[in-house]
């Protein structure tokens, strides 16, 4: 566990957790059309299954989360992520049906690519990482009859990637294979039940010119679903997300059953 708690500080999780709510700061009134099409697109979820508990992927800090309605519609509901800030935890101390676990929902790679370079196991092989790590289901624990996959999909690679890149001169290329492992892995889990994910697609950058560079965050199909829903997030206004411009996200929610 100790291992376990030094690997996800030092290679960023909490931090880059502590500067989501800190530019939900900053961006308050832009983020709020895509928080509240997040949380009703989940609200809208589940009418044609009769599950009794859901897990939410991704929980954080419950700002694209209904958790009043997930309450009301579930016996039992299960908050995952990697952390949860002690402001969640105080906020969900005193509701009996909520339950918070903390798991590395990567499937196992955030853990093994921490042990891999304490060993300096690494190579500079083309696809050597993918190689030498194993993806396993995460929450072999417990059985939720639904899952969600909140804002998620695409982040589950960047902080690995951000860290692996500092170790070494890797092209970006060499990342393609580990981010198609990792998100076709979560994709393939999580719709083995009736959930529903919403998740960041496309990331496009507008310099002070006005000119707009698109860049494909996903790395493998989404899911056929029963319901679908498709929005603009503008992430940041302010160019500190990338210097002098500002950034959007395209966002798509897929139901599936």
């Amino acid at each position: 566990m100790k291992q376990w708690n030094r690997a996800k500080r030092r290679m960023g999780f909490v931090k880059d957790q502590e500067g989501i709510m800190n530019r939900y700061i900053r961006e308050s009134s832009n983020w709020k059309n895509h928080l509240e099409n997040s949380r009703n697109f989940i609200a809208g979820s589940f009418n044609n299954t009769e599950a009794e508990s859901v897990a939410v992927l991704g929980s954080g800090w419950l700002l694209d989360v209904p958790l009043n309605h997930l309450v009301k519609r579930f016996k039992h509901i299960y908050l995952i992520d990697i952390h949860h800030p002690i402001q969640i935890r105080k906020k969900t101390a005193a509701m009996s049906q909520v339950e918070l676990i903390e798991e590395d929902l990567t499937g196992g790679a955030i853990e093994q690519i921490w042990q891999l370079f304490r060993e300096h196991k690494i190579s500079l092989r083309e696809q050597s990482i993918t190689d030498q790590i194993s993806l396993t289901p995460p929450l072999a624990s417990i059985r939720p009859d639904a899952l969600v996959s909140v804002n998620l999909l695409n982040q589950l690679d960047i902080i690995l990637c951000d860290y692996i890149r500092k170790r070494g001169p890797f092209q970006q290329e060499f990342f393609t294979p580990l981010r198609t492992a990792i998100q076709a892995f979560h994709l393939e889990w999580i719709s083995k039940k009736p959930g529903c994910l919403v998740t960041d697609t496309i990331e496009e950058v507008v310099d002070k010119n006005g000119t707009k560079s698109p860049k494909a965050l996903l790395y493998t199909d989404l899911p056929n679903g029963i319901r679908h829903d498709r929005w603009w997030w503008d992430f940041d206004s302010q160019g500190t997300y990338h210097p002098g411009s500002r950034t959007r996200m395209e966002v798509q929610a897929v139901e599936w059953s």
